[in-house]
């Protein structure tokens, strides 16, 4: 096989065999958790013993009591539900769909990377111990789960249980399919019902503790359309966790796996979903005709799924913790355990992430933009050399994983053939034109656009803002990556002045940002002050390291000498602090307020704003990812948890505390932001390709 320092392109070996020979080889799968054979519950097992749980006879007999009907038609209830929840493995079913998986995976992709050497140490672990593996993979496609199943059988490991929505049971044919492969059904939402809500819990407790197979579910819950971490879900690891509490087994080990793709196969689905464009229902219908993007080989590039470092949970659900469960069945889990494994979780996700070439070429261009509006096309030779820059820079300064790798010896391969060759997955998009110069490709087809203002999420963009922002926050979910590693640094360079900021002053600064944008760059909660500020230091010292920033003798700390790192640190933050600025003053000015403050009336006003805004070229909210709405989500969800506004629970509407949001906006006004002075829009037009019909338009 192919390999790197660390990753084993694990294709190359499906490239030369039968794909047929390779589907149906004898094996025997791993099972990861060890169990004797009475311990070990068959489906049907497992339904019989649920439907006799102690809770769950409870709220039958509860449910019964208080809706006046018989126990029998609560109980059938019962089984339809675990008859719809529950997995059903099937290894000819497996076997039979690895057979055409492989051929759309080799068509689809030119490589498929594996961190082989965890893998085998992984598989070394589970030979010998007894504990229960939870597989934790990063969320970035509706792919994540197929790709983990394939790699876990191309290695003869065996598939594990996994969390599915119900959506996907829905699908005709695809649904049974899925569940003969591992998955398991929940549904979006059971908070409300009690019966679904008690039969999941002993459904989840009853394969953490007697199934042979591991468990694999999404701590983010939903796929990143932003193709960054998103904040965890605690509901299903709660559940997760309430069997170690039990002492049902003896430690659960979490494997969290960062999965990194050169080219997202839903990209330009994500594009419109962010810009409020409804994602397009699951279907069988609408699976076959995705299958078009197997026209094109090697279309999307490389995948690196990157298996990180086990997490036991045992180090938090202590042996105290146990021990006062089995004297009291009252005592819960601590919110604050959950919290903590959720975000040890993310963490490992980001560290873990690889960079591509395209997530460098994005953020220059990006940059490029914004920064030399007479000049913003960059020719081959200019994007190499600050392509080497700061690939160096990441690669030394932060230790990032980068591919290709940096040589050892201090030198590169010839990195504008490493740039071209990025680049071909992305053609659609991205390409040099035939005086080799860099231009964006209008990816806009009005086709795409819904007819009616009510069939979108938002506010009804006009299409001319659909030709420009389409491609721009194309661009900027593949800059988006980088937040894994840069997010802190970037809210630093948004602290200090041109003139110098005091020490302290940008502390306080950097405690604010970190509060406001928790939710947006999914930083674990922090409430004691000097681990925020330990962590401010250690992206301080980096920076001056880097000579981005210089401390003078009265400690106030000033820009340094190396502008172009501060410009595209400062730059890349913008658009998530603009986006803070422009809701507040949505609040301030109370017409949506008055009308009624839902999700959905702070949705369509806050794009109306920023559209208008972006096209009168306000200088804020210049950059189009501004019209994201997942960044509205994420940014009142933020106000909502620092009580500028606050939830009418009755209505169902929202209020604005006022003193708050005052207090904020002034904040906000204090920081030293260097806004682009010309408009984003104009100077994107300038490196779209001169062929597109869309110029006369815009």
């Amino acid at each position: 096989m192919e390999r790197s320092t660390v990753f084993v392109d694990m294709l190359v070996e499906r490239r030369k065999d039968c794909d047929i020979s390779w589907a149906t080889r004898p094996m025997d799968p791993l099972l990861p958790h060890k169990l004797p054979p009475e311990s070990k519950y068959s489906r049907e097992e497992t339904i019989e013993r649920i439907l006799s749980d102690a809770r769950v006879r409870c709220t039958i007999e509860k449910l019964a009591a208080t809706n006046g009907i018989g126990t029998k038609d609560i109980e059938k209830n019962a089984r339809a539900i675990l008859n719809e929840m529950a997995s059903k493995e099937d290894l000819a079913t497996v076997r039979w769909l690895g057979i055409f998986i492989t051929k759309a995976m080799k068509r689809m992709f030119a490589k498929i990377y594996v961190n082989e050497r965890r893998l085998f140490g992984l598989k070394r672990e589970m030979q010998m111990s007894q504990v229960q593996y939870i597989y934790v993979p990063s969320h970035r496609s509706y792919l994540d789960f197929i790709l983990l199943s394939y790699v876990l059988f191309s290695y003869d490991m065996a598939l594990p249980n996994i969390a599915a929505g119900v959506d996907f049971y829905k699908m005709k044919i695809v649904g049974e399919l899925m569940r003969k492969t591992g998955a398991f059904y929940m549904r979006r939402s059971f908070s409300d019902d009690l019966l679904y809500k008690e039969i999941f819990r002993s459904y989840v407790s009853s394969i953490v503790s007697h199934s042979g197979r591991a468990i694999e579910f999404f701590i983010e819950g939903t796929r990143s359309r932003s193709q960054k971490s998103i904040t965890p879900k605690y509901g299903l690891l709660s559940m997760i966790l309430e069997s170690l509490l039990q002492s049902d087994v003896p430690d659960i080990q979490f494997i969290p796996i960062s999965v990194s793709y050169e080219r997202p196969p839903e990209e330009l689905l994500f594009v419109y979903e962010l810009l409020g464009i409804p994602k397009p229902k699951e279907t069988t219908a609408g699976l076959l005709r995705s299958l078009s993007i197997l026209q094109k080989p090697f279309s999307h590039g490389r995948i690196f799924f990157n298996i990180c470092e086990p997490i036991s949970a045992r180090r938090y659900v202590d042996v105290s913790l146990r021990r006062a469960r089995v004297l009291s069945p009252y005592v819960k889990l601590p919110t604050s355990i959950s919290e903590t494994m959720a975000y040890l979780i993310i963490d490992e996700h980001k560290k873990n992430t690889v960079l591509m070439p395209i997530n460098i070429v994005a953020l220059l261009l990006n940059e490029r933009i914004q920064t030399r509006p007479t000049e913003p096309l960059y020719t081959l030779h200019s994007l190499a050399r600050d392509y080497r820059w700061f690939k160096n820079f990441i690669a030394k300064a932060l230790a990032v994983p980068v591919h290709p790798e940096i040589g050892t010896d201090g030198n590169e391969e010839n990195v504008e053939q490493e740039i071209l060759e990025s680049l071909r997955p992305h053609d659609e998009l991205i390409a040099f034109d035939s005086s080799n110069t860099l231009r964006l490709k209008q990816r806009h087809r009005a086709s795409k656009q819904p007819t009616s203002a009510s069939k979108v999420k938002g506010h009804f963009l006009s299409e001319r803002t659909m030709l420009v922002a389409v491609p721009a926050i194309n661009i900027a979910i593949y800059v988006n990556p980088v937040f894994a590693f840069l997010a802190k640094a970037t809210l630093i360079t948004v602290t200090i002045g041109e003139r110098g900021t005091p020490t302290g002053k940008a502390l306080e600064r950097y405690r604010l940002l970190r509060t406001l944008l928790s939710t947006e760059f999914a930083f674990r909660p922090i409430a004691d002050r000097d681990l925020v500020e330990a962590e401010w230091r250690e992206s301080l010292d980096m920076l001056l390291s880097e000579n981005c920033l210089r401390r003078a003798q009265d400690d106030s700390i000033f820009p340094g000498e190396n502008e172009k790192l501060f410009s595209i640190l400062h730059n890349i933050a913008l658009p998530f602090v603009d986006v803070m600025c422009a809701m507040c003053a949505v609040l301030e000015r109370g017409e949506v307020v008055s009308s009624g403050l839902t999700n959905r009336a702070i949705l369509v006003e806050m794009q109306k704003e920023v559209e208008k805004l972006m096209l009168a070229g306000d200088p804020c909210c210049q950059h189009p990812y501004c019209l994201s709405l997942d960044l509205y989500s994420t940014t009142l969800s933020t106000l909502l948890s620092q009580g500028v506004v606050e939830k009418c629970p009755e209505r169902g509407t929202y209020q604005v505390n006022e003193s708050n949001l005052v207090n904020l906006i002034g904040a906000l006004r204090d920081l030293p932001m260097r806004r682009p002075t010309v408009r984003y829009i104009d100077t994107l037009l300038s490196i779209i390709s001169p062929s597109t019909e869309v110029q006369a338009k815009l």
